[in-house]
């Protein structure tokens, strides 16, 4: 296998693991149900816009349950079922406990077993096990044993779900914005895919070996990374122990091995949470929340980060002064328990700006334009469309981060390019893997644009420099819990005389020294503008400008610069 990964440019590693220790399809135990697609609930995501390029709700939730591991019985779909449950759980209240998928295998009404089974959500709604029972069970009180026992009829089910469906339409596999917009609203997902032996041997980087195959595994999907891979990687949970892939979880390619396939979300309001009306805005920013739960919770408190509290399931707060802050929510159960969540970053009023520097530069040189921002709120990533069409003929040659805020950040690349249109979008990313500390608040260039000005227009035209976006690309400062959208103030770019060039027509030629010695000695006009005569930067035209352009003309002498 390693030998085809040489042949085949494979972007990740194989070895040997816990999983490759049992056959391959005793671990694939995924099977469709003829005809589910009849039945099923398919629940449609519009588009809402750009989604960060990259969200990883390990990092957001302070991290997620360990991974699990079915061991020898092919129980995939019992484990692509809790999956999603356990995590929710740790997003929305904070805890993190451990789900029997034992219960789905031994209880559930379906046949399902260690020979295969579908996802089976619905016995933690409202769906009866072999004992007239729903709703999670505890590893604790029903261990799991990766066989098929018979049903044991534990009690008690102390968490269920309000409600799943299935992701967009009744195709195979939804589109990646629509399943990217599921993970982000409603947390990880369950998702089947088409294992192979290099699926089965993964042990770390970008999965690429695309082939195709048959639907046979169940897994979880926590994110994505727009900018790994070719077009994009999603990050997967797998159900094989934490010695299989990258500690669990695996790296793979949009679209590869068919990863999405039945795609479905679940709806937990077990604990407590709570939403907002709006998450970002210019202050003073006003916010209505909502805490939500599906216990009867009382006694609701809230603490908005910048000193001030409120009280009620529902509540407005004014954010007055600029940041990034921390909301959190409290209430009390039936049995006086607290339950609470905090989600750091939540709210971020903004005063926030991005804006190229206004310069001029004359024809055939290259102009350095820094683009400065200021952020009140720390940021991971920072997205920039850039429209540079105009008068003055731009040409974007590079960028540079070197002596920036940002000169530390891990990549800047674009994520979309059209050098005709003068359009093109960079990604300034601190790090893919969290080892790179987030741009603290503060104000200055975190970018370097070059441009170069072909050897045409005419002095005193002015391009601008546009940052507000095109397409669907906007300006966007991101962090793990929130996109917020700077205001884009706008630079340009203005053409300036070129030293030398006095008559007028692109290019030093001996017409120029014609037009000086005309000027100084015989009553012509004067050059227009008058800096593009001083071409020895004395602060006027004189005989010395003349020598200068003959010395540069006819005797390999430096050429004319700018004057400082």
């Amino acid at each position: 296998m390693q030998q085809q990964a040489a042949r085949e440019g494979w972007t990740f590693k194989v070895s040997q693991n816990e999983a490759t220790q049992y056959p391959l399809e005793q671990l694939c135990g995924l099977k469709e149900p003829p005809g589910w697609r009849d039945s099923a609930r398919f629940v449609p995501f519009d588009d809402k816009g750009p989604l960060r390029p990259r969200f990883d709700w390990r990092e957001t939730a302070g991290g997620l349950p360990p991974v699990r591991n079915q061991g020898s019985c092919g129980s995939c779909w019992a484990f692509g079922t809790v999956g999603p449950l356990e995590c929710n759980i740790k997003i929305q209240d904070g805890d993190i406990v451990d789900l029997s998928e034992q219960w789905l295998v031994s209880c559930n009404r379906m046949g399902w077993g260690c020979d295969g089974g579908w996802f089976a959500h619905e016995y933690h709604r409202w769906s009866k096990d072999a004992c007239d029972s729903s709703g999670a069970v505890l590893e604790q009180d029903y261990p799991y044993t990766a066989s098929d026992a018979p049903c044991a009829c534990p009690d008690p089910h102390p968490y269920k779900i309000r409600d799943w469906a299935f992701i967009d339409s009744q195709s195979g596999v939804p589109s990646v914005g629509a399943m990217k917009l599921a993970i982000y609203e409603h947390g990880p997902i369950s998702v089947a895919l088409a294992v192979t032996s290099p699926f089965h041997a993964y042990s770390g980087g970008v999965f690429n070996a695309c082939s195709e195959g048959t639907i046979n595994h169940a897994v979880t999907l926590v994110g994505w990374d727009d900018t790994m891979g070719d077009y994009g990687v999603w990050i997967l949970r797998n159900s094989w122990g934490p010695g299989w892939g990258d500690n669990g979880y695996m790296y793979i390619a949009y679209g590869c091995l068919q990863v999405g396939y039945g795609a479905c979300y679940v709806e937990y309001y077990g604990g407590v949470s709570f939403s907002a009306d709006v998450q970002s805005g210019w202050g003073p920013l006003t916010v209505n929340f909502s805490g939500r739960s599906g216990l009867n919770l009382t006694d609701w408190s809230w603490d908005f980060g910048d000193g001030h509290t409120g009280a009620g399931q529902y509540t407005a707060h004014t954010y007055t002064t600029p940041g990034s802050f921390t909301v959190t929510v409290s209430a009390y159960d039936s049995l006086g328990g607290l339950r609470q969540i905090s989600k750091p970053g939540f709210i971020a009023a903004l005063a926030d700006t991005v804006r190229p520097a206004h310069l001029a530069g004359s024809v055939n040189s290259v102009i350095q334009v820094p683009v400065c921002i200021r952020n009140n709120a720390p940021v991971q990533s920072i997205t920039l469309p850039l429209t540079y069409g105009g008068p003055v003929d731009l040409v974007l040659d590079s960028w540079s981060t070197e002596g920036c805020r940002t000169d530390y950040f891990a990549s800047v690349a674009p994520t979309y390019s059209h050098p005709e249109a003068k359009q093109a979008t960079l990604l300034l990313l601190s790090s893919t893997d969290g080892s790179q500390p987030f741009l603290p608040p503060g104000e200055g260039p975190i970018l370097k644009l070059y441009f170069s000005i072909p050897p045409q227009g005419n002095y005193g035209q002015v391009t601008p420099l546009d940052v507000s976006g095109y397409l669907q690309f906007s300006p966007i400062f991101h962090s793990p819990t929130l996109d917020w959208n700077p205001v884009p103030l706008a630079g340009s770019v203005t053409l300036l005389a070129q030293p030398g060039d006095c008559d007028g027509r692109t290019g030093l030629t001996i017409g120029d020294v014609t037009f000086l010695v005309g000027f100084l000695f015989r009553g012509g006009p004067a050059p227009d503008p008058a800096e593009a005569g001083d071409v020895d930067c004395s602060g006027a035209v004189g005989i010395g400008d003349i020598t200068k352009l003959v010395a540069y003309m006819f005797r390999d002498g430096p050429a004319p610069v700018m004057c400082e």
